[in-house]
C-alpha cells in the first residue's frame, strides 16, 4: 500500500497521511469505519471498514438495524429487529402493576379474595372463567394466576355458600 492517504474528516478531505498515522487516527477513534479513505492505486474512495488491514480487528461495530415502521430504530428480538418491548412483558413489572394481564382476571382475583364473605363467590366463579378464556384468546394477556385463584376460591365458597342456604331451608 502506497504511503500517502486521504481521508474524509466531517466532508473536508485531510491528509495527505502516512498508513501508520491513518492507523493510529483510527485506534482513536478519529476515523469511523464508515468514513472515506482514499490511496494512490484506488479506483475510488472507500470506506475505512472496507480496506483490509486499515482498523483493527473488531474494531468495526455490526451494522444499525434497519429502521421500523414510523423511521425508528428497531429492537433487537431473537428473530431480528421488532418493536419496542411492551411494559408487561416484563415479568417482575406484572408482578408489581396490573400490565398486561387481562381485566377480567384481575377482577376475579379481587373477587375471590373477597369470597370469603360468601357472597362474592358465585361471581369470582364467573368472572374467572371469563378471564380464563380471555387469556387464551388473547395470547398477550397475562394473569392465569389470578384468574385460577379466583376460580378455586370462587368454587369452594360457592360450595361452601350453597350449604349455608340449604342448611338454613331447613
Amino acid at each position: 500500500m502506497a504511503d500517502n492517504w486521504f481521508y474524509s474528516e466531517n466532508g473536508q478531505q485531510r491528509g495527505p497521511v502516512s498508513l501508520e498515522a491513518l492507523k493510529q487516527l483510527a485506534a482513536g477513534g478519529g476515523l469511523a469505519p464508515s468514513a472515506f479513505v482514499w490511496t494512490e492505486g484506488m479506483a475510488s474512495w472507500q470506506p475505512a471498514g472496507q480496506v483490509p488491514g486499515l482498523l483493527a480487528a473488531g474494531s468495526i461495530p455490526p451494522p444499525l438495524p434497519p429502521p421500523a415502521a414510523g423511521g425508528a430504530i428497531g429492537y433487537a428480538t431473537p428473530g431480528g429487529y421488532g418493536a419496542p418491548p411492551r411494559l408487561g412483558d416484563d415479568a417482575g413489572t406484572r408482578w408489581l402493576l396490573p400490565v398486561g394481564r387481562s381485566p377480567w382476571a384481575i377482577v376475579a382475583g379481587y373477587l375471590g379474595l373477597f369470597s370469603v364473605l360468601l357472597l362474592p363467590a358465585p361471581l369470582a366463579l364467573i368472572f374467572a372463567l371469563i378471564a380464563i378464556r380471555d387469556i387464551r384468546q388473547h395470547s398477550d394477556r397475562h394473569g392465569m394466576g389470578r384468574a385460577v385463584f379466583g376460580l378455586i376460591m370462587g368454587l369452594i365458597f360457592t360450595v361452601l355458600l350453597g350449604v349455608v342456604v340449604v342448611a338454613k331451608m331447613r
